[in-house]
């Protein structure tokens, strides 16, 4: 439970440093509204973080901010959705430098393609293989 607190306190901490909140004021008194947050999924391999943007802000602050959520959660973010809802999720590990060939490994991903064409792996070490076209 309270490592749930914990990423959703470095959640709103991005949100704050991306200045992706909405503005009240009443009186002298200045309060933000954050997104509100629905999820957060907390693996060995990534965290992922479910919420929805407040209507009046802009979705391209995402986009335009993700420079400064990757200060916050971290390098190796992928953000997803459109419009209000949106999930951001922070892989755990960033992808090799250098990747080595193994055909045992790749066979059975490709063995019933006709032209196979193994272009790397993923963050997770699945391939990536497609079929050439002529």
């Amino acid at each position: 439970m309270f490592e749930k607190l914990k990423l959703r306190g470095q959640l709103i901490r991005a949100f704050r440093t991306a200045e992706i909140y909405r503005v009240i004021k009443r009186g002298d008194r200045t309060s933000y509204q954050f997104p509100k947050i629905h999820q957060i999924d907390h693996q060995n391999t990534y965290t992922r973080y479910a919420f929805s943007l407040l209507n009046g802000i802009d979705p391209e602050l995402l986009t335009k901010k993700r420079w400064a959520l990757r200060q916050v959660l971290g390098s190796n973010i992928e953000i997803n959705g459109s419009l209000k809802n949106f999930s951001i999720t922070v892989h755990h590990k960033s992808l090799p430098k250098m990747l080595n060939y193994n055909y045992e490994v790749i066979h059975p991903h490709i063995k019933k393609m006709e032209l196979p064409v193994c272009i790397g792996q993923d963050i997770y070490g699945s391939p990536f293989h497609g079929i050439l076209r002529i």
